[in-house]
């Protein structure tokens, strides 16, 4: 009898806890619920504004892929390791950067620019400073838009130099620099470099080029970074790569930007091209044998330099 009143006093009393302690979980799991409700609807709404991240590519970004659709990891990488004074065309790359790097390689390549810039206009209403009277005076003595008197400098035309460097490297991890599509950048005996940029710009280069190293069958290296030393000049260089890794019906692979990725004055740029390119027909892996130098390549014009605008400054 004694035992049964404390029995049940106790499992009243208990009881009342275990109700409050369900009621207090309820209550937590329904909040969840609420804040999942929540964050999902929100979710909902943000991605009905951005359908673009609704689904994602299978592959990477190139001329076959649908324009609302984007990758699910990046595969491009542009870096500016500092300033243009990195670079020493009588040195070379610094030692940090010439690791792996093959001898007589560690170089760039000069790309000599004549830029023109077009703001006539806007010189007629605001000429040079020191030259207030510039355009009355040519007038004055019969001068045509074409010609200019002697000993007056024209400011709208001017010549400026980048330095250009188109990396490969081996799986052995030896690293060299193109001078053209069909040769290993080398310097003279004295550390000269005879050859310029012209045709590393000018011309499509291979993805896919034998090492030069010391092996019994040459190994493939792949063209993995494209180094930029921009001017001081008013002008920014472009940079718009565009890479074919296997003959067609292979796409075309891209960065995506909409424009051409503008680079920074005097400033050192480094570009990092993929390793593999996966696209909708499958992956594309490096050859392993030798191929022909239009296997795979990055194609030309990618660099491009446009004046730097009011508006953009």
């Amino acid at each position: 009898m004694i035992g049964d009143p404390n029995l049940n006093a106790e499992a009243a009393t208990v009881h009342p806890q275990i109700s409050d302690t369900s009621f207090t979980e309820n209550n937590h799991h329904i909040v969840i619920q609420v804040a999942e409700t929540e964050v999902e609807s929100s979710k909902e709404k943000f991605l009905v504004r951005q359908p673009s991240t609704t689904e994602y590519l299978p592959g990477m970004l190139n001329s076959e892929s649908p324009g609302s659709l984007l990758p699910q990891f990046p595969s491009w990488s542009l870096v500016c390791l500092g300033p243009s004074s990195l670079y020493s065309h009588n040195l070379g790359l610094q030692e940090q950067q010439q690791a792996g790097l093959l001898m007589g390689s560690a170089y760039l390549l000069p790309w000599d620019v004549t830029v023109r810039l077009e703001q006539q206009q806007k010189d007629k209403f605001w000429p040079p400073v020191g030259e207030p009277n510039r355009l009355k005076q040519s007038q004055s003595l019969g001068l045509s838009k074409g010609r200019k008197s002697k000993g007056t400098k024209d400011l709208s035309e001017f010549n400026v130099k980048i330095f250009i460097g188109v990396e490969y490297e081996c799986p052995r991890g030896h690293r060299f620099m193109c001078s053209a599509p069909d040769r290993v950048l080398k310097t003279s005996g004295t550390g000269l470099v005879k050859d310029n940029g012209n045709k590393v710009t000018g011309c499509d280069m291979p993805l896919y080029f034998p090492c030069p190293c010391t092996n019994t069958k040459p190994l493939i290296a792949q063209l993995m970074r494209v180094h930029v030393v921009t001017p001081k000049a008013p002008v920014h260089v472009t940079l718009d790569p565009k890479v074919q890794p296997a003959p067609s019906p292979c796409p075309t692979f891209v960065t995506g930007c909409q424009e051409p990725m503008r680079l920074s004055q005097s400033a050192y740029w480094v570009l990092r091209l993929p390793y593999v390119y996966v696209g909708e027909r499958g992956t594309y892996l490096p050859p392993k044998d030798p191929v022909p130098p239009d296997y795979g390549k990055l194609l030309t014009g990618m660099y491009g330099i446009v004046e730097i605008s009011d508006n953009k400054l």
